[in-house]
């Protein structure tokens, strides 16, 4: 008796095996894609097959590129002259009025070609809408040197006043002021001034 219960139920699981290998084998996961392909018809994708080709969602750069950067402008303003009679040097023989003022190697407009190529208004100082006029006092000595440049007022932030400093202090020497036909250490103000375009 048991060894016939014990041989149904053999039967019964190989039954279910093969029922089960059979199930696989029918099922959408065993079908090769080419032969799922040749057997099925077109079907109607209504993802991307559909999609048309003047889709007029833009893609994230398109957006990008279509907004407009507003643009800095750096203009440099004439230098400061203090008009006095009084040409005496202080206590570090540095003159504010000379007989014959400091010059820049090719005068005024090479003085502003120089700031406007080599300062940088940067971009986060203009989406923030920084703008202003630096005024950076430095000394040009006997020789000719740019010495101790420094922004003094009321300073702009952003990094537009160290900006400023940083540029005019790697200038090229100047012709020295002169007082009585002697070079002299002479006080310079430079105005530099950031102004945003829209």
């Amino acid at each position: 008796m048991k060894e016939n219960v014990r041989s149904k139920i053999w039967a019964m699981a190989l039954a279910g095996s093969v029922f089960f290998m059979s199930a696989c084998n029918n099922s959408d996961y065993t079908k090769s894609p080419a032969v799922e392909k040749e057997n099925s018809p077109v079907k109607n994708d209504t993802t991307m097959n559909n999609v048309s080709t003047n889709d007029t969602v833009s893609s994230p750069t398109s957006v990008k590129n279509s907004i407009t950067k507003k643009k800095g402008k750096i203009t440099l303003g004439k230098m400061s002259e203090k008009r006095t009679t009084n040409m005496k040097p202080d206590k570090d023989g540095v003159y504010e009025m000379t007989d014959v003022q400091p010059v820049y190697p090719g005068g005024q407009s090479a003085l502003e070609n120089y700031i406007n190529n080599n300062i940088e208004y940067q971009q986060p100082a203009i989406d923030e809408n920084t703008e202003g006029t630096v005024n950076v006092q430095f000394i040009v000595d006997e020789n000719g040197n740019v010495i101790n440049p420094k922004a003094i007022g009321k300073e702009l932030g952003n990094g537009l006043d160290q900006e400023a400093v940083k540029v005019i202090s790697k200038m090229p020497k100047w012709t020295p002021g002169k007082v009585k036909g002697k070079n002299v250490k002479t006080k310079v103000v430079l105005p530099v001034t950031y102004k945003i375009e829209e």
